[in-house]
């Protein structure tokens, strides 16, 4: 990704994986605390696309998600970057 095009977020929120909801405001990335527990992140894409990728304590993962989904999500301690 060109850094040029990176905009930083405004505001960091915990996420509560649902399988029916949708994050209140649509996350630019997800990010797993330091504290975190590693696993995998189920989530849906702002164009409804579902996907599962894993992430570690400490990682931050660039991607726009419009859900966390509780099935198929491992990981614990999550933000969304809005």
């Amino acid at each position: 990704m060109d850094p040029r095009h990176v905009v930083s977020a405004v505001d960091l929120v915990p996420i509560t994986p649902d399988d029916d909801t949708d994050l209140a405001r649509p996350a630019r990335a997800i990010r797993c605390k330091n504290n975190g527990t590693a696993g995998n992140v189920a989530f849906h894409t702002p164009n409804g696309v579902t996907r599962t990728t894993d992430i570690v304590e400490g990682e931050t993962i660039l991607i726009q998600v419009k859900r966390v989904l509780a099935t198929g999500t491992t990981a614990d301690g999550l933000e969304a970057m809005l």
